[in-house]
């Protein structure tokens, strides 16, 4: 399903760095578009001004874009946060993470 720079969320070690600039798909989400591949949204980890303690997943996807998902912890005093941080906010099934 995912294409092949996309990793599943569950194929992630909970110890994994999810730093700011990392991109999740999820998959299945409903849309009503004819192919089922297309059926997605993007999400940007992204710091939040002036908050020292989370990041946030923020829509990528037109028509949506701007809308937050969720916030995930950060590791403090690190500037990231961990896969098992992302993984209970956001779930394991039809999710996909992509490093840059």
């Amino acid at each position: 399903m995912e294409p092949i720079d996309w990793i599943p969320l569950i194929n992630i070690s909970d110890d994994e760095k999810i730093w700011a600039g990392t991109k999740l798909r999820l998959y299945n989400i409903g849309l009503n578009v004819r192919n089922k591949q297309n059926d997605y949204y993007d999400y940007l980890v992204s710091f939040i001004y002036d908050n020292e303690e989370y990041l946030q997943l923020t829509n990528l996807s037109i028509g949506k874009a701007g809308n937050i998902l969720c916030v995930i912890r950060k590791d403090i005093p690190n500037h990231y946060s961990l896969g098992k941080s992302l993984k209970e906010m956001v779930g394991l099934e039809n999710t996909c993470v992509k490093f840059e």
